[in-house]
C-alpha cells in the first residue's frame, strides 16, 4: 500500500462499541490513510459491491486497492499496518497462533458486543428484513 493509497474500513454503523473501538483507531491514523464507511448506508455497498452479500454486519472488512479483502481479525490486523502508532502491535498480532486465536476471540466479541455498551437493536447482530429496514432510510452514527 502506498503512501498515498487509502484503507477503507467497513463497519457497523448501528454498533455503538464498533463506533467507540473505531474513534479510537482513528485517533492513532496520524497519516490519515483510513476512512470509514458504515456498512448500513446503501452508498457503502454500491461502492464495495464485492461485499454485497458479505456479513458486514457481524464483522469489519477492510478494502484497499490491488489487495484482498479482509475480515474480522484480519482486517484489524491489516489496519495495524497503515499508523505508525499501532506498530507496535503488530508482532502480537502475527505471533504463532495468533490467527486461531485472534478470529476466535474476535468472533465471540462481535457476538457479544452488548456486554461491551452496544446497546442497539442492531448489536445482536441482526437478520435480513431489520438491515433492510435499515438500508432504506434509518439513521445511522458516523466516526
Amino acid at each position: 500500500m502506498s503512501a498515498q493509497q487509502k484503507l477503507n474500513i467497513i463497519y457497523d454503523g448501528q454498533c455503538a462499541f464498533c463506533i467507540r473501538s473505531l474513534r479510537v483507531i482513528k485517533a492513532l491514523d496520524v497519516r490519515g490513510v483510513m476512512v470509514f464507511h458504515d456498512s448500513h448506508d446503501p452508498e457503502t455497498l454500491k461502492r464495495f459491491a464485492a461485499l454485497r452479500n458479505a456479513d458486514v454486519n457481524e464483522a469489519m472488512f477492510s478494502v484497499s486497492e490491488d489487495e484482498p479483502i479482509y475480515r474480522g481479525f484480519f482486517a484489524l490486523r491489516r489496519l495495524l499496518w497503515v499508523s505508525p502508532l499501532l506498530w507496535p502491535l503488530i508482532p502480537l498480532f502475527y505471533f504463532p497462533g495468533m490467527s486461531w486465536i485472534g478470529t476466535r476471540v474476535y468472533a465471540w466479541v462481535a457476538r457479544n458486543r452488548t456486554r461491551f455498551g452496544c446497546h442497539s437493536d442492531f448489536c445482536s447482530l441482526p437478520t435480513e428484513p431489520r438491515v433492510q429496514r435499515v438500508r432504506q432510510g434509518g439513521d445511522s452514527v458516523h466516526l
